[in-house]
């Protein structure tokens, strides 16, 4: 090979990348070049979706088929003509330019040394197609329409490819495929490839929101992340402990280097969006000239939003926060003083003003100290922590004081840092007997100090002494203080009494915001007795009035839409509804944002728990792992504790022995912690995980005695949870309880329990084939499972084979849903999709045995056409054809 050939073949080597959500891509782009008709695959994407590594990666896909050869576009080349392909034009003769077929001739000669000899085509991948000049691209043209080249082109969809690359599309010799931005999904693949271990589900979630779905940006957050030391590694599990920012180093070089791409004035203009957005339309028109804002606009770097009045945002929020960060406060003083007409019209929305006020400090100006406060109450509420705490200290007014120390405790409780908050909160004078604190407020203090632990939660009250401070309406919070000591007591008899009593005191005279906020308080609070009375259905129609209340609070520092979202999620978990559950999880996740730092860990345990109702041990214990490490960090809920305990059982019904004992270890040092009810379910699930890794030890006699414990009754989930893990650990015992105690609750996952407790005593097939049925139905799959085991086993008793068969058939399906490896049996036991009747398997068993149609018919005394009827129907059924195939397909 001479030295142009090795020279060619050490610059362009075939390189493969690792890609993810792409393969739908690659599979389509390699089929079209494959075939016949089609002589190029044209990527479109915005900048930084991965269109570059897609090309590489059909290439790579078709380098033992065809010889590849790369061109890539480059904006200072654009205006020369061929000036890409100077590499590949070493051969040609002085000043070939006016002669488009040298070109032709020179390129296909470096094609011919690089190929050597091989009968293989040519397939030419090109980078950057938009920044193409015309004569490169007629060349390109050219060898595809002479059928001497197969064509990957990658552009940016403006300005878009050139118009006679285009054409071939217009006329079907080309195929297009826009790159749409990576799915949750996706990201999530890419983050764990990237670091190498499990990452938690929020974490995920966080980088594909600021990402956008965009790789690129996506692995500047990783890297930025990783060396600010807020993405960590615990117990094998990534998670942040702090918010994604967009000052780092690897972001700031991408953006940095997108802005060294534009014109200076669109770059001023870029930096005024950055620190201002949004603005209006018309005032950056005004200021930078429409048609500069038209090419931002076309080059996607900035985006439009019509809420009522047109304005201008950066495409990527992310980009904004690296921008920002960018800019001198010299200047940033400049560009605001150029918007100042604009500015001192007030935004709209409280984002707005947090952003102008930001904005005003980092430029050096004096904000009023009211904006300072209503700036740092929106930073708390938005989970911008470091903000609102910095906001706050700005403030010295001695009447506004007492608010700002509440924001603050507001940021530090979002932070995890609970001492700190309950700092902040008893150096102001809202608690202190001088002004009476609003509902929110006390429910803020209330769980700081639930977070310190139960020395720190309130004391019980009487219910009069409750009804007297409600009556005297200066003296509401200590009526709220007492209700949810109650709350928190597990107290839910006396908990509903004092509702009864004081609900319509406290709301009567109460106006505006405090009134939405007791409305939400109470209404809680009747849900939560709801739910231990045994009726999480109407638990989840007082939390859908609690939430009609939510509105727009923006004065509100309590976090009441998770305190009314964790209970409508565990109401609909007590009644068996996975789907709704997970639903009212995701859609809280899709607007969570940085409040999953917070509340992340939390709803990975509620996802952990409904899989584990459903009889998902596996996936349960590989979701509440990374929950307890996101929990360890931030425990708004105190959920640590039966974390920790429902993973260790989880772990050790799924063989994974050695996790269940260290999480056991890890329970029994954390100790009490949590609401009275929320302890219980950790001791239930610690002692049922003791007994399940030491059968016979002490584990199975403390579960016992934490149900039969006199004192404060348990709710009635809780109480059934406990009653579950005894009859899975302990046979038979605690059957008529559970039968006993759901025959009174509301729910599928109570009906079911129900409906398995009575099919423990069935001794005819059928009824207990019918009743694993209706407990399939109601989602619960391990018990389904174990019911279908109980008919088969019936069946075989009974001497009726196919039943019995059928019967592990739906077993084996149950086991196949649940992730688990089905018995032997069902390897040759196709899953019928419909059960056959009682009549059917009669006939089918006597076809079997070689009896005509007419012989049946005279044995059950039926017509020879009802015969024939059932037999086909049993074959759809089967999936067979004929009667011979009945033996195999029923088992006999």
């Amino acid at each position: 090979m001479d030295a142009g050939s090795r020279g060619l073949a050490d610059v362009n080597p075939v390189r493969s990348h690792p890609l993810v959500g792409r393969k739908e891509y690659i599979d389509a782009a390699v089929g079209a070049l494959r075939g016949g008709s089609t002589g190029a695959v044209l990527l479109v994407a915005e900048a930084g979706l991965g269109k570059s590594v897609l090309a590489e990666s059909i290439a790579s896909t078709l380098a033992d088929e065809m010889i590849v050869m790369r061109v890539h576009g480059s904006p200072s080349l654009s205006n020369v003509p061929y000036g890409v392909l100077a590499p590949y034009l070493v051969d040609l003769p002085d000043d070939p330019t006016n002669s488009q077929i040298a070109i032709l001739r020179a390129f296909w000669a470096q094609f011919e040394r690089l190929r050597a000899g091989r009968d293989l085509p040519l397939l030419l991948v090109v980078d950057d197609a938009h920044e193409l000049d015309e004569a490169t691209a007629n060349v390109i043209v050219d060898l595809i329409t002479a059928n001497w080249a197969k064509v990957v082109a990658s552009c940016r969809p403006r300005p878009g490819l050139p118009p006679a690359m285009m054409q071939l599309w217009y006329d079907s010799m080309a195929e297009r495929f826009e790159l749409e931005p990576l799915t949750r999904q996706s990201i999530g693949e890419i983050i764990e490839h990237t670091l190498g271990a499990q990452v938690l589900a929020s974490t995920v979630h966080m980088f594909w929101t600021a990402s956008e779905g965009n790789p690129l940006i996506l692995n500047c957050l990783i890297r930025d992340a990783l060396e600010e030391g807020v993405l960590v590694r615990k117990d094998g599990v990534w998670l942040l402990t702090g918010r994604l920012t967009a000052d780092g180093p690897a972001l700031k070089d991408l953006v940095r280097n997108q802005l060294l791409r534009r014109t200076s004035v669109e770059r001023e203009a870029l930096k005024m969006i950055a620190l201002a957005e949004p603005v209006g339309l018309n005032a950056l028109e005004a200021t930078a000239g429409a048609d500069m804002v038209q090419a931002l606009v076309e080059s996607q770097l900035v985006a439009v939003e019509d809420d009522g009045e047109t304005n201008l945002c950066l495409r990527y929020p992310v980009f904004g926060e690296a921008i920002r960060s960018m800019v001198s406060a010299s200047r940033s003083l400049q560009l605001r003083q150029q918007l100042s007409s604009y500015v001192d019209r007030q935004p709209a929305s409280e984002a707005s003003r947090l952003r102008m006020v930001r904005w005003s400090l980092d430029a050096g100006m004096t904000v009023p100290e009211r904006q300072l406060l209503s700036a740092a109450r929106q930073a708390a509420q938005s989970f911008q922590n470091i903000a609102a705490v910095n906001l706050a200290a700005r403030i010295h007014d001695g009447a506004l004081r007492p608010a700002a120390r509440s924001v603050a405790a507001r940021a530090q409780f979002n932070a995890g840092r609970y001492t700190e908050a309950l700092r902040s909160i008893e150096a102001g004078s809202h608690f202190s007997g001088v002004v009476t604190a609003t509902a929110g407020e006390v429910l803020l203090q209330l769980n700081i100090q639930h977070c310190l632990g139960p020395g720190h939660h309130p004391p019980l009250s009487d219910i009069a002494v409750l009804r007297d401070a409600a009556l005297q309406r200066e003296s509401t919070d200590e009526a709220v203080r007492g209700l949810y000591a109650l709350d928190l007591a597990g107290e839910f008899g006396l908990l509903g009494a004092a509702l009864d009593e004081l609900e319509e005191v406290l709301l009567r005279g109460a106006e505006g915001s405090e009134a939405d906020s007791l409305a939400m308080f109470l209404l809680a609070m009747r849900s939560d007795v709801q739910c231990a009375q045994g009726d999480p259905v109407a638990a989840q129609a007082t939390l859908e009035k609690a939430g009609a209340h939510l509105g727009n609070h923006p004065g509100e520092l309590f976090f009441f839409p998770e305190f009314l979202m964790f209970r409508r999620a565990s109401a609909l978990l007590d009644a068996g509804e996975w789907r709704e559950a997970e639903r009212l999880l995701s859609d809280y996740e899709e607007t969570a944002g940085a409040a999953l730092l917070t509340f992340g860990g939390s709803i990975e345990y509620l996802r952990g728990i409904s899989l584990f109702r459903q009889g998902r041990l596996d996936q349960s214990f590989s979701v509440l792992r990374p929950a307890v490490e996101a929990l360890r960090t931030n425990d708004p809920l105190q959920l640590l504790a039966p974390a920790l305990a429902v993973a260790s059982y989880s772990a050790a019904r799924s063989g994974e022995v050695q996790q269940a004992q260290r999480l056991l270890d890890q329970s029994a040092e954390l100790g009490s912690q949590g609401t009275e009810t929320t302890s219980a379910f950790a001791d239930m699930f610690t002692a049922a995980a003791r007994d399940a890794l030491v059968r016979g030890g002490s584990g199975l006699a403390e579960l016992r005695d934490i149900l039969s414990r006199s004192g404060t009754a348990l709710p009635a989930s809780t109480e059934l949870q406990g009653l579950s893990l005894w009859l899975e650990l302990d046979g038979g015992e605690a059957t008529q309880a559970i039968e006993d105690l759901t025959a009174g609750m509301a729910g599928r996952w109570a009906k079911a329990w129900n409906l398995y407790a009575s099919a423990r005593t069935i001794v005819d097939p059928v009824d207990c084939l019918d009743a694993a049925e209706t407990i399939h139905g109601l989602g619960t799959l391990r018990l389904a499972r174990d019911c279908f085991a109980r008919a088969a086993g019936l069946y075989e008793a009974a001497g009726d084979r196919l039943g019995a068969r059928q019967a592990m058939a739906r077993r084996d399906h149950c086991e196949r849903a649940l992730g688990e490896r089905p018995g032997s049996e069902s390897q040759s036991a196709p899953l019928p999709a419909v059960m056959l009747t009682r009549r059917e398997r009669d006939i089918v068993t006597l076809a079997v045995e070689g009896l005509t149609d007419r012989q049946i018919a005279e044995r059950l005394m039926v017509s020879v056409r009802t015969v024939e009827g059932h037999l086909y129907r049993s074959y759809a059924k089967l999936g067979i054809r004929s009667r011979e195939e009945l033996r195999g397909a029923a088992g006999l």
